[in-house]
């Protein structure tokens, strides 16, 4: 299905940039996708500068789809027509790839939780099918959509972890671990959080971290809990593990990218191994920020 002439624009480093959309998308649902947060964060981002000077250009939008959460926009995939300039005017600008899943900004939550019998750590995760990865069953850091008007990042978490997983949290039991490992960056221009897949989607990740000392007793009765919004096509089971065997469990990136970090320090720590042989491991002498911004 062919897109409608364009009949939107919206405006970018002072110019207006013509916004088309296919037939199927009513044009007041064409206009919220273009003044929806994530459209308009993705906008934004386009137009700071790389450190080096480089930019992008955006020279035209095409609306693929639109899906709606009741009222607001949820979802919004675009084709857009963009261009990078370097700041050297003999060379042509380089035509980029623009094909983009506007989704918005989510925080998800790593749980620590300590046996006061014993003393050993566990960690909380959410079982729950993935359609898009066709898996009837994925383990996954409890995580959720930061949707405009939500309130603060912590706010979110701590109301996620109450709807998935049925834990009362508190802001104040919440540390932002994205934000510490902003805290020394010197391009401010770089939103704060992990992207797990900037070649396609606009989503930023921020990590929270809680950690509680708990009996036997409320780890027996947390593992193979149902949970979740059933409304909201939410079906949770919690599942506490081992907190050293969590990424051994979990495909996921949240997860993954704790232990990634976690892992190049035990390498360091234990170097006889083969695999090992010939690497120093330079990231894990690195010191680790306890600034915040």
């Amino acid at each position: 299905m062919a897109p409608k002439a364009a009949s939107l624009t919206f405006l970018f480093r002072e110019k207006l940039v013509p916004v088309t959309f296919h037939a199927s998308i009513a044009p007041e649902v064409a206009k919220m996708a273009t003044t929806c947060e994530p459209f308009q964060n993705w906008v934004k981002n386009c137009e700071q500068p790389s450190t080096d000077g480089r930019m992008i250009d955006i020279r035209s939008v095409e609306i693929q789809s639109v899906d709606l959460f009741g009222k607001r926009v949820g979802f919004v995939k675009i084709k857009s027509d963009c261009i990078l300039k370097d700041g050297n005017t003999s060379h042509e600008p380089t035509v980029l790839p623009g094909i983009c899943f506007l989704r918005g900004n989510s925080v998800a939550m790593l749980v620590v939780l300590k046996c006061a019998e014993d003393g050993k750590l566990y960690s909380l995760l959410v079982d729950q099918a993935r359609v898009p990865i066709g898996s009837a069953s994925v383990l996954e850091l409890p995580a959720g959509m930061i949707d405009p008007g939500t309130g603060t990042v912590a706010g979110v978490a701590a109301k996620e972890m109450k709807e998935e997983c049925g834990i009362a949290v508190k802001e104040s039991d919440l540390i932002d671990l994205t934000k510490l490992a902003h805290a020394d960056a010197e391009d401010k221009t770089v939103p704060i959080g992990i992207a797990p897949s900037p070649g396609g989607c606009d989503e930023y990740i921020r990590i929270m971290y809680m950690e509680r000392t708990v009996h036997q007793s409320e780890l027996d009765a947390m593992n193979n809990r149902l949970a979740g919004l059933r409304e909201e096509g939410e079906v949770i089971t919690l599942r506490v593990v081992p907190y050293d065997d969590m990424w051994k469990l979990t495909p996921d990136a949240k997860a993954m990218c704790n232990e990634f970090a976690r892992i190049i320090r035990l390498c360091v720590a234990e170097p006889d191994d083969d695999e090992r042989a010939g690497f120093q491991f330079y990231a894990a002498t690195a010191p680790i920020s306890t600034n915040s911004q």
